[in-house]
């Protein structure tokens, strides 16, 4: 009975780590995926901004 519970708890911990690796790998492989995009986007929120900013720089000319 005892080596029952043994090769049980084995097989549990052996489905646990897989588990465990199968999770790593997709976060590790989300997180690749996603940097291009983030990069993408934060680049043209900065180009937005600075469009902005240079059209309608004559409001923000206080010394004018």
């Amino acid at each position: 009975m005892e080596e029952f519970f043994l090769h049980l708890w084995d097989e549990i911990d052996d489905v646990v780590g897989v588990c465990r690796h199968l999770a790593t790998v997709t976060a590790a492989e989300v997180v690749a995926a996603s940097a291009p995009v983030i990069a993408a986007t934060s680049g043209a929120l900065l180009a937005g901004a600075a469009t902005l900013l240079l059209s309608y720089r004559q409001l923000f000319d206080i010394f004018a």
